[in-house]
């Protein structure tokens, strides 16, 4: 569960992308938190879609903030090799939010039922048992993995076009997939712009390398 230095952790590394971004004078979206929702709303919500989400994800939305938004593009620069895929950052403009989640799900369902129904299908069975939080403005989605159990729900990436991405864990849980993307100043959330900084061995986002140090060299210079 997140606790409270974690929650500092993220505010800071949050501060300190957003920090580059206007001294480099990129376009940013300024930094902004939505209160709590009540966990009888958070149930309402699992009752009307007939779904769960996991129990770290729920207790962040209901103990520290039901939406966290921001948003970073690059103005007028491109970072150097092997980093020259990544242009923006937080997406959608969000690192998360309780009001888009019903949308999430109805586009997911709209995506699974007409493009992807069949479960024996290699492609369209990794898009069956998932929960979706993020809409990635290229259509793909960020999605909880719940094939196996909700309390123990991966994160996983989904394409709809066929990328090589599709499938791919980003992170164990939503508390280590926020915690390793606010450390990379959360860059994406396109497949293109995750791949620098992806462990192919471990299957998940990098939590330290030297190549996300030579990232943050070029960010700070």
């Amino acid at each position: 569960m997140l606790d409270d230095a974690l929650w500092k952790k993220w505010n800071e590394n949050w501060s300190w992308i957003l920090n580059i971004a206007q001294k480099r004078n990129w376009h940013v979206r300024p930094f902004e938190t939505k209160p709590p929702v009540d966990i009888t709303d958070f149930i309402l919500l699992e009752e009307n879609l007939n779904i769960r989400y996991p129990n770290d994800f729920k207790h962040v939305v209901t103990q520290y903030a039901s939406s966290v938004a921001f948003y970073w593009q690059m103005e007028e620069e491109e970072p150097e090799e092997p980093f020259k895929g990544v242009f923006c950052g937080a997406g959608r403009g969000y690192l998360w939010d309780f009001a888009t989640l019903k949308d999430d799900y109805d586009d997911y369902r709209g995506w699974l039922e007409q493009c992807f129904p069949n479960s024996e299908d290699e492609y369209d069975k990794v898009w069956h048992n998932k929960v979706p939080f993020l809409d990635v403005p290229n259509g793909d989605m960020i999605v909880f993995d719940t094939t196996k159990s909700v309390e123990n729900s991966p994160v996983i990436y989904l394409s709809h076009d066929g990328s090589e991405f599709h499938g791919h864990r980003l992170a164990n849980n939503f508390i280590d997939f926020i915690t390793h993307w606010s450390n990379l100043g959360c860059v994406g959330t396109e497949d293109w712009q995750f791949e620098p900084f992806y462990d192919y061995d471990a299957m998940e986002l990098k939590a330290s390398d030297p190549q996300i140090d030579k990232w943050k060299q070029w960010l700070n210079k």
